[in-house]
């Protein structure tokens, strides 16, 4: 067998058997054109397992989503052809493809530990949301898909999110169309979490975030065109003017001041199927906060007065 068929039959058994961690195609030429890398793994999906396919331009990612057969069609007909280097990565084994300058192929394999074996703290999180590719574009991670310095809260905070969204997303009746609308977006990373996660759900999502700073309406929008995310958006406005007639999940996170009321009052108003927000400032109740004489001592420190007005912001 050459070194091209036995590449792909070993890529074909690893998906068959479960071994499979991730195929990097790189070297391209011709079609597809401009294209730097192509990043393969595999997620699993509502409507069954998927290969996800990022391709990498140097201005841009394209993300897709194809049935095992066709990616497994898709890299047999790049390798050799288009793509003149690939790397497989099997929990036992990492096996190299590369041509030379007369597009001879020479195939090496090396050993790998496997993942199985690896200490449980050792082991990377799984994550419910797949395709990390907007967290490079929004400054989350580098362009080698690593978490940047002084961002792995804010990382984590966008996971954790997709975490608490995904179960009550996946109860709801949906058959078209799911409108979401963020209120007080700041710089998108929760808002582009959310239609990448329901892209990848399989579902067609329809996201607007609206943001008061245009600076960061523009930034963000910039963003999406970017990604190719075609049906997100985000508008400058208030959150008590923003229309919200037919939408279908609101999202208000740390909006400020009242404007949680705000976002709470105009969820239930339009009828929206899920409201997910978080309180966040207390500049409301904190100036109203009178404590009885006897409690006074209390509060003769601010920092306690601020936790009081915040637990009953949150309540």
């Amino acid at each position: 067998m050459n070194p091209i068929e036995l590449f792909l039959s070993n890529f074909a058994e690893s998906l068959s058997d479960g071994r499979f961690l991730k195929l990097t195609l790189g070297k391209f030429r011709g079609d597809p054109a401009g294209l730097d890398h192509v990043y393969i793994r595999m997620v699993t999906l509502k409507s069954g397992s998927r290969l996800n396919f990022v391709h990498r331009y140097p201005d841009r990612d394209l993300t897709r989503n194809y049935p095992v057969s066709e990616g497994l069609a898709l890299v047999r007909d790049w390798v050799g052809k288009s793509s003149w280097a690939a790397t497989l990565f099997t929990i036992d084994q990492r096996q190299q493809l590369l041509f030379n300058r007369r597009g001879l192929p020479r195939l090496s394999t090396t050993s790998a530990e496997s993942v199985e074996t690896r200490p449980q703290h050792d082991r990377e999180k799984q994550h419910l949301l797949q395709d990390e590719t907007f967290l490079q574009h929004l400054g989350i991670l580098d362009s080698a898909g690593h978490v940047r310095l002084r961002m792995s809260d804010k990382y984590r905070q966008i996971h954790r999110f997709v975490e608490l969204l995904a179960p009550a997303l996946r109860r709801l009746p949906i058959d078209q169309e799911l409108r979401v609308v963020d209120m007080g977006s700041g710089k998108g990373y929760l808002t582009f979490a959310t239609y990448a996660f329901l892209q990848q759900e399989g579902l067609k999502p329809a996201v607007v975030g609206i943001e008061k700073r245009q600076a960061l309406v523009d930034l963000c929008n910039q963003v999406a065109a970017r990604g190719g995310f075609s049906d997100l958006r985000f508008e400058p406005g208030e959150i008590s003017a923003v229309r919200l007639e037919g939408v279908d999940v609101v999202i208000a996170l740390h909006a400020c001041d009242t404007a949680t009321d705000d976002a709470i009052y105009r969820g239930i108003a339009s009828g929206a199927k899920l409201i997910f927000l978080a309180p966040c400032c207390h500049q409301e109740l904190r100036p109203q906060l009178v404590p009885p004489n006897n409690l006074a001592p209390l509060f003769k420190d601010g920092i306690q007065a601020e936790r009081i007005a915040e637990a009953l912001t949150d309540t």
